[in-house]
């Protein structure tokens, strides 16, 4: 019998990247969708800052009862003996309790502390709902960061009225998500992308104007 010396070939390793998990794959597409068409879209790549459990204030409307779901009380099943059959004789299939895909949905959310970020997707997704429809028709939200709303108007007059309205706004949007994930509105005026010195000699003007061509 004879052996051979000859060195066994390395397997090669794979340098490529892991496939992402169907929700995560969801959440992309959703987040593509969104940025498509100029809305704000939520971050869920940075890690959460408190976790679920730390924050029982933040809720996601449709979202909320999901920590009851899971720690309702599993029924006891009843043992039969043989195989149960039907009139026609046929074996009845045994039915598994099987939580929904929104349930599902959820409980994920939750595990990965996406909770605020999807809270804030919602007060942006939504915002026609919460201030109304004349409101939100000379409103623009922006963006979110942290827990401060940057919100842009059509008119100087609007940002001055939606001002004279922050306290219930705010108790708008915490009565739907909670305290704790808007805590601070920013609201500025028609035309804050226009940048109004220019050089190291200009001459000081008027600033934004709604007449801005």
């Amino acid at each position: 019998m004879t052996t051979s010396n000859e060195p066994v070939p390395e397997q090669p390793v794979s340098d490529a990247p892991e496939t992402p998990d169907a929700l995560d794959a969801a959440f992309e597409a959703m987040r593509a969708a969104a940025k498509k068409r100029g809305g704000y879209v939520p971050n869920l790549r940075k890690p959460a800052k408190l976790k679920v459990e730390d924050d029982p204030s933040v809720r996601v409307p449709g979202l909320e009862n999901v920590a009851e779901m899971d720690r309702r009380p599993v029924g006891k099943r009843r043992k039969v003996r043989g195989i149960p059959t039907g009139k026609d004789g046929f074996i009845v299939q045994r039915r598994r309790d099987m939580d929904s895909l929104g349930t599902l949905f959820a409980r994920e959310v939750r595990k990965r502390g996406w909770n605020k970020e999807i809270a804030g997707g919602w007060v942006t997704g939504n915002w026609e709902e919460l201030v109304g429809e004349k409101i939100a028709q000379h409103t623009h939200v922006n963006m979110i960061k942290e827990t401060t709303l940057f919100i842009s108007c059509d008119s100087t007059a609007w940002a001055t009225n939606l001002r004279m309205m922050q306290r219930q706004i705010l108790q708008a949007i915490a009565k739907k998500v909670g305290p704790n994930v808007i805590t601070e509105l920013k609201i500025f005026g028609p035309n804050i992308q226009h940048k109004w010195r220019k050089g190291p000699l200009h001459i000081k003007g008027r600033g934004p104007r709604d007449t801005w061509g």
